[in-house]
């Protein structure tokens, strides 16, 4: 059994999606759906990103950062 978390699943279906609109819309409708920390602020940052590489970027970011896979950690 494979367990993953709520955002490392999520982060791969953004990355399937084919358009920017396709990856923002996924990763709304999932982060809206569950209990991951600054949820609302993730939302509100990824309702701002244009392009298919910005919202990999910040999704990718999002890993490090939350899921405490950075450096720092």
């Amino acid at each position: 059994m494979k367990i993953t978390s709520t955002l490392a699943s999520i982060a791969s279906l953004v990355w399937e999606a084919e358009t920017a609109d396709q990856a923002r819309t996924t990763l709304i409708e999932h982060l809206s759906g569950t209990n991951v920390k600054d949820r609302d602020k993730m939302i509100q940052d990824v309702q701002s990103l244009r392009t298919l590489e910005q919202i990999h970027r910040y999704t990718a970011n999002a890993l490090l950062k939350y899921e405490g896979l950075g450096t720092g950690s």
